[in-house]
Formats: structure tokens, C-alpha cells, sequence
């Protein structure tokens, strides 16, 4: 039976890909697994729906903002989810998760010339945790990520003989991927440039080539420059290029550390085991993280063993300086910032997709006979689909969390009204974007002002402090200057005559404490911190809920 032309597979693959990531977020009602950071990105998208020519440029995601405030004026004006951008957005990352899926058939079924290859391929890149799980909820990586695989395809495609044309579409596609978020260009741009250096061609040729590949970089930002010169918050060419993004932040710096969290992003990123963003919870899932791990190097290994003889083929060089090359690349700057990050390890893990896909063609390439040939492709096709399997199985744990949280939240007003409650939190519970986001959009007291008078107040309705602000905001700080200027907020918020909450991070211990500031490379203060908190304050239990966690009312040492 001869198969559908190329196009009508795309197509297929795109609806078939679309149509499971909507029913999934249907069915999970929950678009803040692993992370809630998607709920920021929509109310700072707010203004891009509803009033888009004032709206205010984020240089870090230039076109993000734009693309998904248009898209969600289309949503509203369909009807679908009018007025809900937290919920519009994940529907829109299924839209661009398809398009990733399309790339990736398409770049299999162009190498391989195989059907069966391509689907294998395009099932289990859909599979893979981190990539499934980011298709199907409100986090912002997800458009900028399928541009980028796009350019990356193109290059694996082109890349062993480059003409300037196409180094320049691969250029303004990866241009454009990386202008929606800014991260992006650093993993990828040093494997282009090594593609295109190992190409088999004269080094003035290969010189030219990376001429013109910066060229069009450069030009294709410049000209996106120009577009929205005069806009509210418009950057020059150079504030565009280098947007220093988390640079002086505590999510900066190298330890020995992140090497637990480097192995919770990998083998995360796979099979998908739990949320492990701190140290300790990191070794504590040592076991089923490394197996994640070793079923990837068996994978590679495989690849490698079967390619092998072919080692001299300029397209799999230019894949291998395309795929591995991101690999390194982007390792490298997570070990300085956050490579436990979902959003951090999506796109520099495509290579893992690229090593089955190569491995299933070369598998079936070896068989002879239809009957061998056929239980071999179902045997590919149940690993194929192995990763999906596990990974909405895992998935399944978190449905309904967002009614959850909702709920908790009600049940948290009710103990602690917002009037003449201060909330201390360590900045990353879930419940703190969910009350920025319906109460005030509020930050924690070391970046916005307190309220201008004593309890009670009505406004801002969400009041609160975080632990981990000093080592955010204040990465040269010393521990003395963190504790200080902690104890300071808090014995401001009692002056002023709050109640103040305190969440689950009253019951952590030092080593807790510690190996939650190491994600932050600020665990020398945690000692510090927990005996200021101890020592000069006592907690008394107020509430516990199953998603909000516990809170307790903190007192003095000594008071009423």
C-alpha cells in the first residue's frame, strides 16, 4: 500500500499530536505541573491582550509576549477560555509542541526515507517527559523551542553541503526562536557554528559560510529591532543580542552542587520520576534518575555501535556537530545556572531523540523477510510508545491541581485573612502563585514596598516575605546582610500589627535549608537563617491541606 504524500503525514502528525495534548490538558486540569512560572508569564501577557500597542517589551522574550497576547485575542475571540490566559496558554503550547512533533517527522522521514522510522521517531520524542509535560502546560518555553528545533533539523539536513541560502534560512529561523526566549541562542549557536566549521569543504569556504550564518543572526535581530523601535520598552540591537538574563542573580554560579540537579534535569527529562529541584530530594530519587540516565547511554551506545561503519558520512557528521554540540553546549551553561529546569534541559536533550530515531532506521534497514521484519517493528514500536506511556501514567498523579489549589486557597483566607495577614514564605510554594495572581500581583517585601499603614489593610491584598529573596536579588550579600535584612521585614510586618503566616519552610532543618539555597549557590547561609528564625520566633499550627501544605502562625519568643 503506497503511503500518503509527505505533506498529508505532516499534517497527520500534527493533528494526531494536537488533538492528545488538548484531550491531555482536558483531562489533567492542572496547567502548572513541575512549575507555575506559566501563571507569571500570563499576567505579565495581560497587557499584550488587552491593550497591545502600549503593552511593554520584555527584552529577554521579545516576541514571546506579543505572539502569545495575539493568540490569546484569537482564543478570546473564539471563545475558547475568554478571558483565562493561564489556561489559553497551555493549549497554545500543544499548538507549537504539534509543530516540534512535524519538525521532527519531517527531518526523520527526509534522512531516512522510511515511514515506519519517522513515526517511530516522532512517538517518542512526543513521549519524553520534560517535552510532554511542557506541551500540555503554561510554561513559556515551548514556541521558542520548536523554532529552534526546527533550525537545528534544517542544519542537520543541509549542513554537510551548505550553500549561503541555507545558511541563512537556518540563521532567521533560529533568529527567531531565540528572540522568544533569549536562553536559547547559547546552547545551539556554537553547534551551528561547528557544523558548519567540520563541513567538507576548503576553510575559506567554511570561513564564509560562519560569516554568513552571524550575519544573518545579526541582521534578522536587527531587523526585528527596527519593527518595534519606539515601542514601550524597544532595546538597541546590542541589548537585544546580550540581555544578561539571570546573570547577577543567584541562579548564577557553578558548585559541585548542581551536579545533583544535573542528573535530576536529565534523567527527568526522559522518564519523568517527580519534582526534584532541590539537592536533597535529588539524591534521595538517585536510583530511578540514574536508570533514566543509563537507558539514554544505552540508547547512544547503541546508536553509535550501528553508525559506526558509516562514521564517514558528512550528513551524520553535521547531525552529530548539530545535536551533540547543543548537548555540550547547553550542559555547560545549565551547570552554571539551573539544570534541573525543565525549560533548561528541553532544548539542548533533542539528540536523544535523533540517537533512537537513527537507531530504529538502522534496525530495520538490517532486517530481511516480512514476517522478522514485522515483529521487529512491533517490538520498536512498543518502545517507542514506552516513554509516553510512563509519562502520562506519572502525569495522571496530578490531575485536578489547580482546583486543588483554588480550593486551599479558600480554606488559607479563611484562617488568614489577607487584611491583616503578612505571609512568609520561602518564594517558590506553589500557593504563592496562585496569590499573586487572584489576590494582587504583588511582590515579596525586598522588592516592593510594604503598605503604607498598620493592619489592617485591604490593599495590596497578597502581603508577604521570602526566604530566598537575599540570594536572588542579592547574590554578593553576605549571610550577615541576608539574615538582617530577613529579620528586618518580618519585625517590620509585626511593628505594623500582622499576623504573620508562616508556610512549611518553619518545619525545614538546616540541611533542608541548605540544599534548597543550593539551587540558589547560597547554601553557606542557611545555618544563619534557621537559627534567626528559631531562635527568636516560636510557631503555633494553624492549618494543613493536602496541596497548600501547613502554615503557622508565627509569634515572638515570649509573646502573647
Amino acid at each position: 500500500m503506497k503511503a500518503p504524500a509527505l505533506g498529508w503525514q505532516l499534517a497527520l502528525a500534527f493533528v494526531l499530536s494536537l488533538l492528545f495534548l488538548v484531550g491531555l490538558i482536558s483531562w489533567l486540569q492542572n496547567v502548572h505541573v513541575l512549575t507555575s512560572n506559566g501563571m507569571y508569564k500570563a499576567i505579565q501577557a495581560e497587557p499584550w491582550i488587552y491593550d497591545f500597542a502600549y503593552a511593554r517589551l520584555d527584552s529577554s522574550n521579545y516576541l514571546y509576549f506579543p505572539l502569545y497576547g495575539l493568540l490569546a485575542q484569537l482564543l478570546d475571540a473564539l471563545g475558547i477560555l475568554p478571558g483565562v490566559a493561564w489556561k489559553q496558554f497551555a493549549y497554545l503550547n500543544a499548538f507549537w509542541a504539534s509543530v516540534a512533533v512535524v519538525f521532527v517527522y519531517a527531518f526523520f522521514h527526509r534522512l531516512t526515507g522510511s515511514v515506519a522510522a519517522a513515526s517511530l521517531a516522532a512517538l517518542f520524542h512526543f513521549g519524553c517527559g520534560y517535552f510532554l509535560i511542557l506541551g500540555a502546560i503554561n510554561e513559556d518555553i515551548m514556541p521558542g523551542y520548536a523554532l529552534v528545533l526546527g533550525a537545528m533539523v534544517l542544519a542537520g539536513l543541509w549542513f554537510d553541503r551548505p550553500t549561503h541560502v541555507r545558511v541563512i534560512a537556518v540563521g532567521v529561523l533560529f533568529t527567531l526562536g531565540w528572540l522568544v526566549e533569549w536562553r536559547l541562542i547559547f546552547p545551539t549557536l556554537p553547534a551551528l557554528v561547528l557544523a558548519l566549521a567540520i563541513a567538507d569543504a576548503p576553510w575559506r569556504r567554511r570561513l564564509a559560510w560562519i560569516g554568513t550564518l552571524i550575519v544573518a543572526v545579526v541582521a534578522t535581530a536587527g531587523i526585528v529591532q527596527q519593527i518595534w523601535e519606539g515601542h514601550n520598552g524597544a532595546v538597541g540591537l546590542h541589548d537585544l543580542l546580550w540581555t544578561g538574563k539571570g546573570v547577577d542573580s543567584g541562579w548564577g554560579g557553578a558548585s559541585w552542587s548542581k551536579a545533583w540537579l544535573m542528573l535530576s534535569g536529565v534523567g527527568n527529562y526522559f522518564l519523568t520520576t517527580g519534582i526534584y529541584y532541590d539537592v536533597g530530594a535529588a539524591r534521595q530519587a538517585m536510583p530511578e534518575l540514574s536508570l533514566s540516565v543509563l537507558l539514554q547511554l544505552a540508547i547512544l551506545a547503541a546508536c553509535v555501535v550501528l553508525l559506526w561503519p558509516r562514521r564517514g558520512d558528512r550528513r551524520l557528521r553535521a547531525i552529530a556537530a548539530v545535536f551533540i554540540g547543543t548537548l555540550g553546549a547547553g550542559q555547560v551553561l545549565n551547570f552554571y545556572s539551573q539544570p534541573q529546569d525543565p525549560q533548561m534541559q528541553i532544548n539542548v536533550m533533542p539528540w536523544l531523540t535523533v540517537a533512537w530515531g537513527l537507531l530504529v532506521a538502522a534496525v530495520l534497514t538490517r532486517l530481511a523477510g516480512p514476517g522478522v521484519r514485522r515483529r521487529v517493528w512491533l517490538g520498536l514500536a512498543l518502545l517507542s510508545l514506552a516513554p509516553l506511556a510512563w509519562n502520562v501514567w506519572w502525569l495522571s498523579e496530578s490531575r485536578g491541581g489547580d482546583r486543588d489549589m483554588l480550593a486551599a486557597m479558600h480554606k488559607l483566607e479563611h484562617s488568614f485573612p489577607s487584611d491583616t495577614t503578612v505571609f512568609l514564605y520561602w518564594g517558590f510554594e506553589p500557593m504563592v502563585t496562585w496569590q499573586f495572581a487572584l489576590w494582587s500581583h504583588t511582590w515579596d517585601w525586598d522588592y516592593d514596598p510594604p503598605p503604607p499603614g498598620p493592619a489592617p489593610q485591604v490593599k495590596p491584598r497578597f502581603k508577604w516575605i521570602a526566604v530566598d529573596s537575599g540570594a536572588i536579588r542579592h547574590s554578593s550579600w553576605t549571610t550577615e546582610q541576608h539574615v538582617a535584612a530577613l529579620k528586618e521585614q518580618i519585625e517590620l510586618a509585626f511593628r505594623l500589627g500582622y499576623r504573620v503566616a508562616v508556610s512549611d519552610v518553619w518545619n525545614w532543618n538546616v540541611e533542608e535549608l541548605g540544599h534548597q539555597l543550593g539551587t540558589l549557590s547560597a547554601t553557606d547561609r542557611a545555618p544563619a537563617i534557621h537559627a534567626m528564625l528559631h531562635d527568636t520566633y516560636e510557631a503555633r499550627p494553624v492549618l494543613t491541606d493536602t496541596k497548600a501544605g501547613s502554615y503557622y502562625e508565627l509569634r515572638p519568643h515570649n509573646g502573647p
